[in-house]
């Protein structure tokens, strides 16, 4: 057994991920974009708040958990957003903890650059870190180096996930054995800074179980938190078969025939 934390947007993910014994549940705006069926990578561009977002989600997630903590992800680089404020609320709409997402890890070269000088990159993740875990509730950190995983490890959160991006296929060996030492290299920092911190992987070439499976044994980390890879593609492929189970049935097919054939001339 590992520990598997999904990442989920609304309350119907949130119930298949408990039934299938989740350890923990997080709710952010990425997952929040998925379960609306549109593109994740939607949050990392200007269109919406993702605190708003996760504060709409954040109740039916949690009514679904029936008893699984939730943590709710948090934009914590506005500086007109008051943190500790952020999460008393968080706390009263029943969120065990939070999780620093969405991530400044996700930019990278000038616009990375920018927005550091700018205070508005990970320090105010860690920021974050550190005021979860001095009020007492869970806190995954997500770091994407080493660097940031032991400075993320130094924060107290309860959880450090160790990040390797979108996650994608990938049958490259080069790329596979480059990925597994990066995660062996950031558990290790973790373990270096704080033995209690549990620490998850994600992303990247993490997409089936025999990849995650690898990885695990590869890096000595604790667990997997799956996104697109516990929601979209679960659900997808599940009501896909689903309909076409239905859609096997026999019946009179003259009249669906019919039927068909003018609701697709009704469309054109």
């Amino acid at each position: 057994m590992t520990i598997v934390a999904a990442g989920v947007g609304c309350g119907l993910t949130a119930a298949g991920a408990v039934a299938g014994g989740a350890d923990l549940l997080a709710c952010y705006s990425t997952a929040v974009y998925r379960a609306a069926g549109l593109p994740s990578s939607l949050a990392f561009l200007p269109y919406d708040d993702p605190n708003e977002i996760v504060g709409r989600a954040l109740p039916e997630v949690v009514a679904a958990a029936k008893g699984v903590p939730v943590i709710a992800g948090v934009g914590s680089h506005d500086p007109r957003v008051q943190l500790p404020r952020l999460l008393d609320d968080l706390q009263l709409a029943g969120a065990s903890g939070v999780t620093n997402e969405p991530f400044i890890g996700v930019y990278s070269g000038p616009l990375r650059d920018h927005l550091e000088a700018a205070g508005l990159g990970y320090d105010r993740e860690l920021y974050l870190a550190e005021l979860a875990s001095k009020q007492g509730m869970l806190c995954l950190g997500w770091a994407w180096d080493v660097e940031e995983a032991r400075r993320m490890a130094a924060t107290g959160a309860s959880h450090i996930g160790l990040m390797l991006g979108i996650t994608r296929s990938s049958d490259d060996p080069v790329e596979t054995a480059q990925a597994y030492t990066l995660l062996a290299d950031m558990n290790s920092a973790v373990r270096e800074e704080n033995r209690d911190a549990i620490t998850l992987i994600h992303g990247g070439l993490l997409a089936d179980p025999v990849s995650v499976k690898d990885a695990l044994e590869a890096s000595g980390a604790d667990g997997y938190l799956g996104g697109s890879t516990l929601e979209t593609q679960p659900a997808v492929s599940g009501i896909s078969a689903a309909v076409q189970t239905f859609k096997e049935i026999a019946i009179d097919e003259g009249r669906c025939q019919t039927w068909l054939s003018n609701t697709r001339a009704t469309r054109s």
